[in-house]
C-alpha cells in the first residue's frame, strides 16, 4: 500500500512542474520586495499550513480516529501537491489513504477528509463575502459571490437542496455526486480550526501584498480566501491554476489596485503560496524520517 502512496507522490511533483511551466509561473517581472514584510508573510503562511494539518487531525478525531498529530502532518503534507493532478480528488484521497494504512477504514478517513475540505471552502467563502459587502456594498461582483456562498451552504448543510442538486446533476450531466450533508453543530470544532488557519493566511497575504506595493487597503487580504475557494470549486482545472489568478486580479482591480500590478501580484502569489506547500511537504518528510510513530 505504501507503494501506491509513493506513486501518488511522484505524480504530484510531475503535474506541479508541468503546470507551472505551462502557465509560465516560473517567470515574472522583477519586483522590488520589502523583505521584512515578505519574510513575515511567509512565516504566517507556513504557520497556517501547519495549522491546516492540525485541522485535519481534529477532523479525524471527530470520526473517532485518534492518531498522533505528527501522522496528520505526514498524511496531509505528503499529499499536498496532489491537488495539481487533474480531478482535484487526489489531495483529499491521498491523506485519507495514508491514514487508512494504519488499519482504519478508508471510507471513514475519506469521509473525514471530504468534510474538512468542504468546511474549509465554506469558511473561506464566508470570510470573503462578508467583508466584501462591508467594503464594497452589494455590487454585481459581490452578489455573484454571495449567490455561490448561499448555494454552496445549502448544498452541504441542507438535505433537500443537496438531493435537488444531485438529481439535477444526474439528469443533466449523467454523473453522480457523492458528497455528505453536514451538520453545523456537529462540525463546529472543524469550522473553528479552519477559521484559525484562514486568519493566519489573511494576514499572511496582506503582508505579502505589502511587500510588493506597500500599505495596501485592508480589504486586500480577502482576495486570497475568495480566489482560493472559488479556484477549488473549479473542479476541472488542476489546483485552480489560472482560475485563482483571474479571480484575484479582478478583485484587486475592484478595490483600486492598477490592473498590471494586480496581475503581477496574482502570479507571484501562486509561487508564494507554493512555498507554504513546500514547507508542509518538507515537514511531513522530516516526520516520516525521524518519527517512530509513523503509520506503516
Amino acid at each position: 500500500m505504501k507503494k501506491y502512496f509513493n506513486i501518488l507522490l511522484y505524480l504530484s511533483f510531475i503535474f506541479l512542474i508541468f503546470f507551472l511551466y505551462k502557465f509560465d509561473f516560473l517567470k515574472f517581472k522583477e519586483v522590488r520586495f520589502n523583505w521584512f514584510a515578505l519574510v513575515l508573510s511567509m512565516l504566517l503562511l507556513w504557520a497556517g499550513a501547519l495549522l491546516s494539518s492540525i485541522s485535519w487531525w481534529n477532523a479525524l478525531r471527530k470520526h473517532h480516529i485518534f492518531i498522533d498529530w505528527r501522522n496528520a502532518v505526514i498524511s496531509h503534507g505528503s499529499s499536498i501537491f496532489a491537488k495539481y493532478i487533474p480531478g482535484k480528488i487526489w489531495v483529499i484521497l491521498g491523506r485519507a489513504y495514508y491514514i487508512s494504512t494504519g488499519g482504519f477504514s478508508l471510507k471513514v478517513t475519506s469521509l473525514a477528509s471530504v468534510q474538512e475540505q468542504l468546511i474549509y471552502v465554506f469558511v473561506g467563502l464566508l470570510i470573503s463575502v462578508v467583508p466584501m459587502i462591508f467594503f464594497d456594498g452589494l455590487n454585481e461582483y459581490v452578489i455573484w459571490v454571495l449567490i455561490i456562498l448561499v448555494g454552496f451552504s445549502l448544498f452541504i448543510f441542507t438535505d433537500w437542496f443537496h438531493k435537488l442538486v444531485v438529481f439535477l446533476v444526474r439528469k443533466i450531466f449523467k454523473k453522480d455526486i457523492d458528497l455528505p450533508v453536514l451538520g453545523l453543530r456537529e462540525n463546529a470544532s472543524i469550522m473553528l480550526f479552519c477559521l484559525i488557519y484562514w486568519i493566519f493566511w489573511l494576514f499572511a497575504f496582506y503582508f505579502f501584498v505589502f511587500s510588493i506595493i506597500g500599505q495596501p487597503p485592508l480589504a486586500v487580504m480577502f482576495a486570497f480566501p475568495l480566489s482560493v475557494t472559488l479556484g477549488l470549486l473549479a473542479f476541472i482545472v488542476p489546483g485552480g491554476l489560472g482560475v485563482r489568478e483571474g479571480i484575484m486580479s479582478a478583485y484587486l482591480v475592484i478595490i483600486g489596485i492598477p490592473i498590471e500590478t494586480a496581475v503581477t501580484i496574482s502570479v507571484i502569489a501562486r509561487l508564494w503560496f507554493i512555498t507554504g506547500e513546500v514547507f508542509i511537504f518538507l515537514t511531513a518528510l522530516f516526520f516520516r524520517k525521524v518519527s517512530k510513530i509513523t503509520i506503516k
